[in-house]
């Protein structure tokens, strides 16, 4: 095994350096003779360059999206898990249920155009600019609730006191979930996301995912029911309500949207929400610039997004043989297209290793995606972020990370958060 491959191992199994700084070993690929380099341990293809990472994702026809979140072509710890509880006398019913409805629809994240198209152009009413406007009073509320609880005591954990509950609450309103529903809801979030960049799930995390997925599923069904029946002024009235040219989306692509609205305005903004919290308690200089203008706190947010995407990067399938750059890629191959380096491209952003407020194409990033697959639930992610920040900066003077604190990342090669983020500040 080379040293290159080593490294790309020990990221892959998520071991904690590896977790904690990626981005050295990305460098690494990227400057690699290849376009793409072949990593045994990922079974995959790596993407690192701006321009390819950009190339891949708008050529549609020859990369499909349909397992964005994994490679799903190799024997792994999680199929062997999966057929274990397939023939569990108590998990079988489960199993064939959430089976059943994975298999009936590939929606958004993991579909490819015509199909995606015809999703998104139902769904895109649900996130409408004017939609995510009338939810900035909700989002402002809340913060300042979680902010007034955090105050008094010069000290918090930023993660579960602040960064989680925000997104969560605000997800699980414009979902129609009531607040006694919430630590559900939360626990579902957290068992649905386990195995995206996890291939070696115990067979109890799978049990956890699979009774959450139909938990999750036989709620929402529910509640789609009720909200074609009697439709109020959230996004899943607007889901349960869909249609294009006069066709309804299918149960199973109303349920799969909900499930992906879910982790992608849960989880990743949490992750988001993090990242800045972070960057603002260990570089006082940069609290000090941004506190002082706070023009640049939108800036921020994007440049946040840039420097520590909280999606690392998915997948995508070759749909067909294909030479790319020089590489001969066979038709099924699946290639790893890491936002994280292209968005550290020296090609592409100056100093690319550092966090510069005042960077001019800082908003160039791919974190939330490109083109077909964009983000739906951008504008969303970045009012909650923009007010975060404002809410550190107005109620958390002299912020700094505590002393003695030391980083655990999620388990997660996909996903990039920290578990914890534990800060003092003046009360």
């Amino acid at each position: 095994m080379t040293e290159l491959e080593a490294a790309i191992s020990q990221l892959v199994h998520r071991e904690q350096p590896a977790l904690a700084c990626p981005f050295p070993l990305f460098d690494e690929i990227r400057q690699a003779d290849d376009a793409l380099v072949f990593s045994d341990s990922l079974g995959a293809w790596i993407a690192t360059r701006h321009d390819h990472v950009l190339e891949i994702m708008r050529d549609t026809e020859t990369w499909s999206s349909r397992s964005p979140s994994s490679v799903g072509n190799r024997a792994n710890q999680m199929q062997t898990a999966m057929a274990e509880l397939a023939t569990d006398p108590e998990m079988a019913g489960v199993f064939a249920s959430v089976m059943d409805d994975r298999r009936q629809a590939a929606v958004l994240l993991n579909a490819d155009p015509p199909a995606h198209v015809r999703q998104r152009r139902a769904v895109n009413r649900a996130f409408r600019p004017s939609r995510i406007r009338a939810m900035e009073s909700d989002v402002q509320q809340v913060s300042d609730r979680l902010m007034s609880a955090i105050v008094p005591n010069g000290r918090c954990d930023f993660v579960s006191e602040y960064a989680v509950l925000l997104p969560m609450e605000i997800i699980a309103k414009a979902l129609g979930v009531p607040d006694d529903k919430l630590l559900t809801f939360k626990k579902w979030s957290d068992d649905l996301v386990m195995p995206v960049g996890n291939a070696a799930p115990s067979v109890d995390q799978m049990r956890e995912f699979l009774v959450s997925s139909k938990e999750f599923g036989d709620y929402f069904s529910a509640l789609l029911d009720e909200r074609r029946e009697n439709p109020a002024d959230d996004i899943i009235s607007d889901v349960a309500n869909a249609e294009v040219d006069g066709e309804p989306l299918s149960p199973a692509e109303a349920l799969s949207m909900l499930s992906q609205f879910l982790v992608a305005g849960n989880e990743t903004t949490t992750k988001l929400l993090t990242n800045i919290a972070f960057h603002l308690a260990s570089q006082p200089e940069l609290q000090k610039t941004v506190r002082n203008d706070r023009s640049l706190v939108e800036n921020l947010v994007e440049e946040a997004l840039r420097f520590e995407a909280p999606v690392q990067g998915l997948f995508r399938v070759a749909t067909t043989a294909t030479n790319f750059h020089g590489v001969s890629i066979a038709e099924g191959d699946y290639v790893w297209i890491v936002y994280a380096a292209a968005n550290r491209d020296p090609d592409m952003f100056t100093c690319p290793n550092e966090i510069q407020v005042d960077r001019p194409n800082a908003s160039e990033h791919v974190a939330f995606g490109h083109g077909e697959h964009f983000c739906i639930g951008a504008r969303l992610a970045r009012l909650e972020a923009v007010i975060a920040v404002n809410a550190i900066l107005d109620h958390l003077p002299k912020l700094r990370v505590a002393p003695g604190y030391e980083a655990r990342f999620e388990d997660s090669f996909v996903l990039r958060g920290m578990r914890n983020l534990d800060l003092t500040f003046e009360p």
